[in-house]
């Protein structure tokens, strides 16, 4: 009687295990989910997947994607866990970095795309001659420390809020969206602003650049580029290997379509941040050379970290992040 009683729980057991089995096989477990967050009037190459996801071979992967009205809310969310991804400035994300260990950047997205600009009829022809000017510029970005600092060592001018003189260039605290006003209005001789402001001050606004960061940045320190935009992950993405591989593939293959495609770019430009599809069309222009690898090469490691050390001689954080928060492919490598 025991040994029947034992056999019968032994094949209840056994089918147990085999339905069980059978059930996970026919019905897999759901794919994870990275939750992608990014400002909601900032492009970046991200808005070719965002408008086509079919250009993407990942598969078990889904992406919720979250905007953000401010950069600081968008910092605080990744720092708070409910971002898996940020795709920050390089200025934010040096300062995630040191405000939690469980951050790292796993990407670079677009270079170096701010500039200054000045009303197309102005007779400023040289950063060198905003000497004793007004210029409008969002007062405490890393874009207001990059361009104190270029003035400074380029043309040994002084950028502040509150001095005036031949040698001092007078920043006035502007929200971006208001730098074009500003200057169109005339109470600043020019304006520091990013894309797609850049492009809408130019195809709308009569004006034109002075100069690109890009240009002033290889003229100070000799590389042609830098990293402006950057992905930022949390250890929920850098501690799962296939899921790392998953999103850096996705990445590549949206920055390879936003390089290649201005059809598409132009599109999302417009369906995401209303730009208008001449204004859409220069704004690709400026920002087609998104690197495409599937990991951050020594190289852009290196230009990374000549942002941040600049960052840090401009006084917006106190030291340089450290090399080993950056997943480079040598990094890669080593993750599986």
């Amino acid at each position: 009687m025991r040994a029947r009683t034992a056999a019968l729980v032994a094949a209840v057991v056994v089918i147990v295990v085999a339905g069980g089995l059978a059930a996970y096989l026919l019905y897999p477990r759901p794919a994870p989910v990275v939750v992608i967050g990014s400002i909601a009037v900032g492009p970046s190459s991200f808005d070719a997947y965002r408008l086509d996801p079919s250009l993407s071979n990942v598969t078990g992967l889904r992406i919720d994607y979250v905007a953000y009205s401010l950069t600081p809310s968008l910092l605080d969310a990744l720092l708070g866990g409910r971002v898996d991804v940020a795709i920050l400035p390089s200025d934010l994300a040096a300062i995630a970095l040191l405000q939690s260990n469980d951050t790292y950047v796993i990407a670079v997205d677009y270079n170096l795309f701010q500039a200054i600009i000045v009303p197309a009829n102005s007779n400023i022809t040289s950063p060198a001659q905003l000497a004793g000017k007004k210029v409008a510029v969002p007062v405490g970005t890393g874009t207001y420390y990059l361009f104190a600092l270029l003035m400074k060592r380029l043309y040994n001018l002084t950028v502040s809020t509150n001095e005036s003189g031949p040698g001092v260039v007078t920043a006035i605290n502007v929200a971006p969206g208001e730098v074009i006003d500003a200057v169109e209005s005339g109470s600043a001789a020019a304006g520091v602003v990013w894309e797609p402001m850049v492009s809408e001050a130019v195809a709308q606004y009569h004006m034109r650049v002075l100069a690109w960061f890009s240009q002033l940045w290889e003229n100070m320190t000799g590389q042609p580029t830098a990293p402006f935009l950057v992905w930022v992950a949390t250890s929920k993405v850098v501690g799962n290997p296939k899921l790392l591989r998953a999103l850096l593939e996705l990445h590549a293959e949206s920055a390879a379509a936003w390089d290649s495609n201005s059809t598409l770019a132009v599109e999302a430009l417009y369906k995401f941040y209303g730009v208008p599809p001449d204004v859409g069309y220069l704004v690709w222009e400026h920002t087609n050379s998104t690197p495409t690898g599937l990991c951050i090469t020594q190289q852009e490691l290196g230009e990374l970290e000549a942002v941040w050390s600049a960052l840090e001689q401009a006084g917006m954080i106190p030291t340089t992040p450290p090399a080993s928060r950056v997943i480079t492919c040598a990094a890669l490598g080593g993750r599986g």
